[in-house]
């Protein structure tokens, strides 16, 4: 992976939001990939890796004197269960529409909203499931479907994969669409998919 990454222009800042099949923990909030597993990604100069989930700014300008957008990256290990378990988004097909899943979220303004739905460790300070700053768009990607949406003036984006069906996928219920990836103009505000299947 850093490999490829060191491939991508430096002038390009990369930020990169583990989840549940990558070389951290499953609990959640889950840390940065570390140096044990992840030395090499730690040399990739214009990598930056975050926890899962974050809230990340991008685009403000040096001085702060223009905010960015607050973009809220959670991988989504909550969604299987919440689908699962809520009638309303299991009747409604929510594989196939991850953003269902995140304007439930929400609503709710925590991306795990009940107890037990994935593994987690509690913070003595704070929970860092916790939305307590609106996002200016969501991104995430557990579902494996490239979705977009809004909701209350948030962006959605659901990120597709890299792989099609898996026997594992089909078993988690995902239908996956793989490769597309979505790119956000910050100047405009539009979204154009890059299909590369």
């Amino acid at each position: 992976l850093a490999r490829y990454l060191g491939m991508i222009r430096k002038d390009v800042t990369i930020i990169l939001c583990p989840g549940q099949h990558d070389a951290v923990r499953v609990a959640e909030p889950q840390p940065p990939v570390g140096n044990d597993y992840g030395a090499a990604l730690h040399e990739v100069e214009n990598l930056i890796l975050v926890s899962n989930p974050s809230l990340v700014e991008v685009g403000s300008s040096k001085n702060k004197e223009k905010r960015g957008f607050r973009v809220l990256m959670y991988h989504g290990a909550s969604f299987h269960n919440i689908i699962n378990e809520i009638d309303e988004l299991r009747l409604g097909r929510a594989h196939d529409s991850p953003a269902k899943v995140i304007k439930y979220l929400l609503k709710r303004r925590h991306l795990s909203p009940t107890h037990s739905f994935n593994p987690y460790i509690p913070h003595q300070d704070k929970d860092p499931l916790f939305i307590d700053i609106v996002p200016d768009i969501v991104a995430t990607g557990d579902l494996h479907k490239s979705d977009i949406d809004t909701y209350n003036n948030i962006l959605i984006i659901s990120s597709s994969c890299w792989q099609s069906i898996t026997p594992f996928e089909e078993k988690m219920g995902n239908h996956p669409d793989p490769c597309k990836v979505p790119v956000f103009n910050m100047k405009t505000r539009r979204i154009k998919v890059l299909d590369f299947s």
